[in-house]
């Protein structure tokens, strides 16, 4: 008899007995991985972009003008990086960097209309990936999922990295 639990039939909420700590962090997991691969290929075969060339893409088209150092804090990788992704696509002409000596040492970084023409192209590919992830979730029932997504997100705000 097959005594481990059957991941598709339990919920988070209904966790199988033995594995409540960190159940939650498995589905969200879960949830990260199965979402890279899709995204990863919609990337490339749409504009040719990594996944994390994507990220920093729309982190700066939601902050323009955020720095390096900003920006990899806000996708979530460390600042070298964030150098390493950054470079192809300053190259390709999808970022630049501000000339404004007034800024000092901060070097803002905006999108370019290639950039913002790039990220356009991958707009239908990734709405259709998060159709799919949402689909399950009852669209009256999604406002409160993004409500408590971002509830969470908060909260590890405080933690030490």
């Amino acid at each position: 008899m097959d005594t481990e639990p059957d991941q598709e039939s339990h919920s988070p909420a209904t966790a199988p007995p033995g594995l409540v700590e960190g159940w939650f962090i498995y589905t969200i997991k879960q949830l990260e991985s199965g979402l890279r691969a899709p995204l990863e290929q919609a990337a490339q075969q749409a504009a040719g972009l990594t996944t994390a060339q994507y990220t920093a893409l729309a982190v700066l088209a939601r902050w323009p003008g955020i720095t390096s150092s900003e920006l990899a804090r806000r996708s979530f990788v460390r600042a070298q990086t964030m150098a390493e992704t950054m470079t192809p696509l300053l190259e390709a002409g999808y970022v630049r960097r501000s000339e404004d000596a007034a800024s000092g040492r901060r070097i803002p970084l905006y999108l370019t209309d290639a950039g913002r023409e790039v990220l356009e192209s991958l707009s239908g590919p990734v709405s259709a990936l998060e159709s799919a992830l949402l689909a399950a979730i009852p669209p009256a029932e999604r406002q409160s999922f993004a409500s408590n997504l971002r509830a969470c997100r908060t909260a590890l705000a405080g933690l030490p990295r």
